[in-house]
């Protein structure tokens, strides 16, 4: 027989103990929590949670070609101005920003504003021009000297015609004639053509006519050549400056002025030639280097000589510019593929390497400099430092 009292004397140092030991269990489990949350806020104070990915750019933010500068064979008089197509000025020579007479030359901006207000698809004609007496006084020139083509009263004749027949053998009747039918009158669209040139930047750029016959129509080489890049964004126009020749109606057959003309890549853009001028080129020349497509666009202006020599000093002078040009351009390799160029890291995370997906080589030449850089949707540019924003060559990044 157990004595109830002496059991019940136990009862309450049992329930003690148990309750000392739940309470020693509850400060364990809230020293635990505390010892958590103060972890768990250590690590987010230091990002390992949110941190943000950071971009680490290995390869070097320039590059420069090594070597020296080339020095180009300008012509000794006048003025010259090469340009790299997306890359940048070559060089020039010559009273850069004076402006000079331009002669016929003048008749790549009357070309461009004629299809800046009448455009042609590639393989169109364009609107049919009746040949009006109005149009016909209107091409009408004084100038004996000036070079011209047979037009009629009368005849007919589509838009990429007359255009062929004004660039082609630089007939200045046709230029006035294309004026005065786009404009209304020739002087209004001459006003056209001042504006067209101040928005294309064309800051040193004056035009008195449409055809070039006067002298007071003057710019600078590298005005033209800023024009001449125009131009070769404009398929139709490129296409025409192009052609040897080409049959126009009452003319007939119309041969270009430009003999430098599909030799070594020549594919224009326009001639010009006055006493005033001189001999002048604005040429452009599709070419590759080391199997990399180029273009040059560039012009030459004021050459000396006979009336009847300029024109060939002009197209000589530019064929020894060109190749000097093309000599001194070289394809540099900024990074090969599989190569690391960038490293994306956060706390608490791998580094993640990004490789070059191929071959990234560029266009240039002797001490010309390169910026490169790795954007944050993981794409490699290679800028040009002669055109700012210019992306001489690009490729995205592979990584995990």
């Amino acid at each position: 027989m157990v004595d109830t009292k002496i059991e019940a004397s136990f009862r309450p140092a049992e329930k003690k103990r148990r309750s000392r030991l739940a309470r020693l269990l509850r400060t364990l489990s809230t020293l635990v929590l505390l010892i958590a949350l103060g972890t768990t806020g250590v690590l987010w104070a230091r990002g390992a949670f949110w941190a943000p990915v950071r971009l680490d750019q290995r390869i070097a933010g320039t590059f420069t070609v090594p070597g020296t500068a080339p020095v180009l064979p300008w012509p000794t008089q006048g003025q010259a101005y090469v340009d790299v197509v997306g890359v940048g000025e070559l060089g020039s020579s010559g009273p850069a920003n004076t402006p000079a007479p331009i002669a016929s030359v003048t008749k790549t901006m009357t070309a461009y504003q004629v299809l800046h207000d009448h455009p042609l698809a590639a393989a169109d004609g364009g609107p049919t021009i009746q040949v009006t007496r109005q149009l016909f006084d209107a091409s009408r020139s004084t100038d004996g000297d000036e070079s011209g083509i047979l037009i009629q009263v009368g005849e007919q004749l589509t838009e990429r015609e007359a255009l062929e027949g004004m660039l082609l053998p630089s007939a200045g009747n046709m230029a006035r004639l294309l004026a005065a039918w786009d404009a209304g009158s020739v002087r209004d669209f001459v006003a056209r053509m001042n504006t067209e040139a101040h928005a294309l930047g064309m800051g040193h750029t004056t035009y008195a006519d449409p055809a070039g016959i006067d002298s007071k129509s003057k710019s600078t080489a590298a005005d033209q050549v800023k024009l001449g890049e125009h131009v070769l964004q404009n398929a139709t126009l490129a296409a025409i400056v192009s052609e040897k020749a080409a049959h126009v109606p009452v003319a007939g057959i119309v041969t270009n002025t430009n003999h430098l003309l599909g030799a070594d890549g020549d594919v224009g853009i326009k001639t010009g030639s006055t006493s005033q001028a001189g001999g002048c080129l604005l040429f452009a020349v599709h070419t590759t280097v080391d199997a990399v497509p180029v273009t040059l666009v560039g012009a030459v202006l004021g050459q000396p000589g006979l009336p009847w020599t300029i024109l060939k000093n002009a197209e000589t002078a530019s064929k020894t510019l060109i190749e000097g040009a093309e000599s001194s351009l070289t394809v540099t390799p900024i990074t090969h593929t599989g190569a690391t160029v960038a490293v994306l890291r956060q706390r608490g995370h791998s580094d993640v390497p990004l490789t070059s997906a191929n071959d990234v080589n560029v266009v240039g030449w002797p001490s010309l400099r390169y910026k490169v850089s790795v954007s944050p949707d993981r794409v490699l540019s290679v800028n040009s430092t002669p055109t700012p924003g210019a992306v001489v060559g690009a490729t995205r990044l592979a990584g995990n």
